[in-house]
């Protein structure tokens, strides 16, 4: 299974992700309604990007929030996806979800999440700093593990 990730180190904040994933996905280049959004947190050289988009959590919220029963996650591919022509725009969904990835789409008149593109994220191409990538989950995995224990290593535990 492979999981879209995200290292905040490599992103200079250029919103290229977020306008192709809104143009993509709504015909115009609306990043409020992109399905990935960064957003910034603190000024200056405490600047944090953050990432916010579906993590197609395990046992995601979402499914079990929404009124409608319309969200669903496929056990293979491990991808959550709505059937938005059913959607009542009730809010459940976005109100539960633990890293707030939902977003109002005006023109599908529904709420929604990043679908992974298929298998093939957009926003992973356009991203030049590479701080997007769409990879293996246990190589996610072990790269984190890896990163972390370096950065225990030099002491720097606090930075994370």
């Amino acid at each position: 299974m492979k999981i879209l990730t995200f290292d905040q180190s490599k992103c200079d904040g250029c919103g290229a992700c977020q306008a192709l994933c809104s143009l993509a996905k709504t015909g115009a280049v609306q990043p409020s309604e992109a399905r990935i959004r960064i957003k910034r947190a603190g000024d200056g050289p405490a600047e944090v990007l953050r990432a916010a988009y579906c993590q197609h959590c395990t046992e995601p919220v979402c499914v079990t929030a929404c009124m409608r029963g319309i969200i669903s996650k496929d056990p293979e591919t491990g991808v959550v996806s709505r059937k938005t022509g059913d959607c009542f725009r009730c809010a459940a969904c976005a109100v539960m979800c633990p890293v707030g990835a939902v977003v109002l789409d005006h023109k599908e008149n529904a709420f929604v999440t990043c679908d992974l593109c298929g298998g093939d994220p957009l926003c992973v191409k356009v991203c030049e700093k590479g701080a997007l990538r769409f990879e293996d989950v246990e190589a996610a995995i072990s790269e984190k593990r890896s990163r972390y224990a370096h950065m225990v290593l030099a002491g720097e535990e606090e930075s994370l």
